[in-house]
């Protein structure tokens, strides 16, 4: 454990101001891309059930075509889901779900430009979350094919990455999930050909950067987005997170300019940073550590923006999540840490039970965590001890991150979509 601050005083302020300007990138609550409502995987006002069964609080459940680990996300009375086929991966699906029944409202079938290796359960092309705002759909596969469709599903651009500039190389398939930022769609792609971030216009699909990142070989994580207080003049309010090889990386949204870096992490990373109260928390990987990192810097800040440091109890696969005064973690054989957000010190730790790879969401005052068996254990959040609320089984395996929208929970497990309320 180290600790590094500076200037304690001021960045209090600054941290009181960063939580007032964390903006939803949705339309006020809605779960609209990957892990909610700002990429951090809390619905702070949300009602939904504490237990459940595959009779008890199941509103409806719908069966799916294909594979896919992504997500659901939700806009307003629709649910938009992608998926791929295993036996010919080349085969895409997006697919917009009635929120209040279930019913398949349009089904949008592809072919996809150029598949890649995939885990044999654990990813498949449509392993990418897609994003919405309300007015159209963004699609991103592991083909390195990313759609633009409208509400209605008619396709409105279509690129292929891999056949601008490479196939992407690497052993579990492209997962990395699309951000929305201001009228752009900012995409991650590290892989072991050429890595780089690519920015490109929502109503054209036309590129409006693209940052080459060469030092970046291997990464599955998702970019995120972090507002920055007291930006000078001329430099954007928001700094965009991305987390890959050997480094976590602050650029600039609008040029995709490096303009931070902190070492320290694993060569492969997979968990999304976290955007919380003006912090950045990163998890760099299988056994390293855990960061905390504050934005706004210039340069490699390694020495300088690390607030605290963990070594022990990141995951390789699951994203972490942070629920008031408590960072909690759950590694891919179900090792779950909680720590302190002030100074990273370990509050408590506990073996839950199975093996895990979805990431945990969370209400105002609960934590849920899914194991790949199927079955999800509720914690009670804000607690400086562990306090099990239940364990519900759906009998069916997940992998995917569960979405949340008000009073039901939506989790896609291999076989289908199930809404859950009281």
């Amino acid at each position: 454990m180290r600790h590094r601050w500076s200037k304690q005083a001021t960045w209090c302020l600054a941290l009181l101001l960063g939580s007032i300007l964390d903006l939803p990138q949705g339309d006020g609550q809605e779960w609209s891309q990957w892990r909610g409502i700002d990429r951090n995987g809390v619905h702070p006002t949300a009602r939904i059930p504490l237990e459940w069964s595959t009779e008890k609080n199941v509103q409806w459940k719908t069966a799916l075509p294909g594979m896919g680990i992504s997500s659901p996300i939700i806009w307003k009375d629709k649910i938009f889901l992608a998926a791929a086929e295993r036996q010919r991966p080349d085969q895409l699906h997006l697919l917009c779900i009635s929120r209040n029944d279930g019913s398949i409202l349009w089904h949008i079938r592809w072919w996809g430009s150029a598949p890649t290796r995939f885990h044999s359960n654990k990813s498949s092309m449509a392993s990418p979350t897609p994003v919405t705002d309300g007015s159209s759909v963004y699609a991103f596969f592991g083909t390195g094919d990313l759609f633009s469709v409208d509400m209605d599903g008619n396709q409105q651009w279509h690129r292929s990455l891999a056949e601008e500039y490479g196939k992407f190389e690497n052993r579990f398939s492209a997962t990395s999930s699309p951000l929305l930022y201001a009228d752009t769609l900012i995409l991650q792609c590290d892989h072991y050909g050429d890595s780089y971030a690519i920015s490109v216009d929502l109503s054209s699909g036309k590129t409006r950067w693209r940052q080459q990142r060469p030092d970046k070989w291997l990464s599955w994580s998702s970019p995120q987005l972090i507002a920055v207080p007291g930006a000078l003049a001329g430099e954007p309010p928001f700094e965009l997170i991305l987390s890959g090889s050997l480094s976590i990386d602050g650029l600039n949204p609008i040029s995709g300019k490096r303009l931070w870096t902190v070492g320290g992490m694993r060569r492969e990373c997979i968990p999304t940073p976290l955007a919380v109260g003006g912090l950045v928390y990163a998890v760099s990987g299988p056994k390293g550590p855990s960061l905390a990192i504050r934005p706004g810097g210039r340069g490699d800040v390694s020495d300088s923006h690390v607030v605290w440091e963990n070594s022990r109890g990141a995951p390789f696969v699951p994203s972490a999540i942070l629920l008031g005064d408590y960072y909690y973690l759950v590694d891919d054989q179900g090792i779950t840490t909680c720590l302190s957000i002030k100074d990273g010190t370990r509050v408590w730790q506990k073996r839950l039970p199975g093996n895990f790879t979805a990431s945990p969401v969370a209400t105002a005052n609960h934590v849920y965590f899914m194991n790949e068996a199927g079955e999800t254990t509720v914690i009670r959040g804000h607690q400086p001890t562990f306090e099990l609320v239940g364990r519900n089984d759906l009998a069916e395996p997940i992998y995917s991150s569960a979405a949340i929208g008000n009073n039901q929970l939506f989790i896609r497990t291999t076989s289908h979509l199930w809404c859950l309320a009281k």
